[in-house]
């Protein structure tokens, strides 16, 4: 055995698996030394230490580092089944049990967002939010409406899938009980109910936003709706495989 192979056999069980990937990119006998499983248990025993203590029946050490060292890619979701047009949400809304809110609103309308500037007047950060990419669902309240500060105000939304002619219950009378005033925005969530189909997709809340104007001490102006599924989906295509993922009655 040559004085260099000697040595390689010493420094290559030193080594990365990056450092010893590029030794096997030097030449031929480098790529031919660098090949033996030895060199690559050594970097897995340092990597996985508990790998060692009861190896895997026929482990490939080199093969196990390259598959398991790579970085993890973006994937990106295919084109959704579902598309807005296929959808319409029923919004009702109560204060203290009185109808105060009912429109059967096409998911292709709500998709389109507030029609127009946003009125003068409202703070900062709500006007950020509305000029940024989250917005993805929302409907302009007109004529505006008025409600006192103080009584609850209860929301639910429906869904109905024309594809399938289909229901789905997104929010069932929650209350508008947490309100922003920095941001004049008032929040209600449900959890969402998905299909069995998907029995490990849980936790996931869907919100509705009043976005409103301070009128007074103790009264809104509500001049638009958001909803929105930020727990899990923010964009267009992430939104659309969630709704699909409903439990659809």
């Amino acid at each position: 055995m040559s004085f260099l192979m000697k040595f390689l056999k010493s420094v290559f069980p030193l080594l990365d698996g990056k450092d010893l990937v590029f030794c096997m990119l030097v030449c031929r006998q480098w790529h031919e030394i660098a090949r033996d499983d030895y060199f690559w248990k050594c970097i897995c025993s340092r990597k996985w230490p508990s790998i060692c203590k009861q190896p895997p029946s026929g482990a490939n050490y080199k093969k196990l580092y390259l598959t398991f060292s790579k970085p993890r890619e973006m994937q990106n979701l295919p084109v959704p089944r579902l598309t807005f047009e296929d959808i319409v949400f029923y919004i009702d809304m109560w204060l203290e049990g009185s109808l105060i809110f009912s429109q059967a609103v096409s998911g292709r309308t709500l998709r389109a967002g507030l029609q127009g500037a946003p009125p003068p007047g409202i703070p900062d950060i709500l006007a950020a939010h509305l000029s940024s990419q989250d917005c993805i669902l929302m409907l302009e309240v007109e004529p505006k409406l008025a409600v006192p500060m103080g009584p609850a105000i209860t929301v639910s939304v429906l869904a109905n899938r024309k594809d399938s002619n289909k229901m789905a219950c997104i929010i069932n009378k929650s209350t508008f009980d947490y309100i922003d005033s920095n941001a004049a925005r008032a929040l209600a969530y449900e959890y969402l109910r998905f299909s069995p189909r998907h029995p490990f997709t849980s936790d996931i809340r869907a919100w509705m936003s009043l976005l409103f104007l301070c009128k007074g001490a103790n009264t809104i102006e509500v001049f638009g709706i958001e909803l929105d599924f930020c727990d899990a989906a923010k964009s267009e295509k992430e939104i659309l495989w969630l709704l699909d993922m409903l439990d659809w009655k």
